[in-house]
C-alpha cells in the first residue's frame, strides 16, 4: 500500500522527483528554466501558504518595512509578492534560473534582481549586507547545502534575521551545519507538506553580534 501511495503522490507531482534528482548545477538550472512558465500553477496546491507564512513571520520579527531583504533562490517571486503585500519595499532577488527571474521581474516587487549561483561569494555586485535573508525551497536535495548556508550567512547583518524552509529529512542532514553558525533559533514552525507524513519546517534565526 505504501508503495502505491508513493507512486500516486509522485504521479501528481512529477516535477518534484525530477527537480530533486538533478545531478549538477547546470542540470538544475536547465530544469528550472524549462519549468518557469508553469511553476506558479504547478506548486499552487502545495506551496502557496508558505510565502504567506514567511511574510507574516518576518513582519513579527522585523516590522520595519524599509529594511533590506535578500530573497535568495527567489524563483518566480512568490515570496517577494507575499512580502510586498505586507508592505516591504526594499527587496533583492537572486536565482540560478534566468527564466524564473524573468517571471519574478514581471511581478514588479523587487528593486534588484541578480542571476547567479548561491554558492558564489561574489554573487552580489557589492558587499551589501541585509537585514533579512529568506530562502524558501532552497535547502533541499540536489539544491543547496552547507556551502550555500555559510555563504549567505556572510551577507546577513549582526542581530538580523535569516528565514529558511527545510523538510524534516533534509534538516537532519543539515543540522550540524545549522548548529555551527553564530546565530540563535528564535522561531520554529512545522507543517505537513505534499500530503506526506514528513514535515516542512520554517525556521527563523537571529545572527549574534560579532563585535
Amino acid at each position: 500500500m505504501a508503495k502505491e501511495e508513493t507512486k500516486d503522490f509522485l504521479k501528481e507531482r512529477a516535477w518534484l522527483s525530477g527537480i530533486c534528482d538533478s545531478q549538477s548545477t547546470e542540470e538544475l538550472e536547465n530544469k528550472y528554466d524549462t519549468w518557469a512558465n508553469s511553476y506558479d500553477t504547478d506548486v499552487q496546491k502545495d506551496w502557496s501558504f508558505i510565502p504567506v507564512n514567511i511574510a507574516k513571520t518576518l513582519r513579527q520579527l522585523l516590522p520595519d518595512k524599509n529594511c533590506s531583504i535578500l530573497d535568495a533562490g527567489a524563483g518566480t517571486g512568490l515570496v517577494g509578492e507575499a512580502l510586498a503585500k505586507e508592505g516591504y519595499t526594499n527587496l533583492t532577488a537572486v536565482d540560478l534560473s534566468e527564466q524564473m527571474l524573468a517571471i519574478a521581474r514581471e511581478k514588479q516587487v523587487y528593486q534588484n534582481l541578480s542571476l547567479g549561483n548561491l554558492e558564489d561569494s561574489d554573487i552580489l555586485e557589492n558587499s551589501e549586507k541585509f537585514d533579512a535573508i529568506i530562502t524558501a525551497g532552497v535547502f533541499a536535495y540536489a539544491h543547496a547545502g552547507e556551502k550555500v548556508l555559510n555563504n549567505l550567512f556572510s551577507f546577513l547583518k549582526d542581530e538580523k534575521f535569516f528565514l529558511l524552509t527545510i523538510r524534516e529529512d533534509y534538516r537532519q542532514q543539515m543540522q550540524t551545519a545549522l548548529d555551527q553558525l553564530s546565530w540563535q533559533l528564535v522561531r520554529e514552525e512545522s507543517f505537513p507538506i505534499y500530503d506526506e507524513a514528513k514535515l516542512m519546517y520554517l525556521l527563523a534565526f537571529k545572527k549574534k553580534s560579532q563585535s
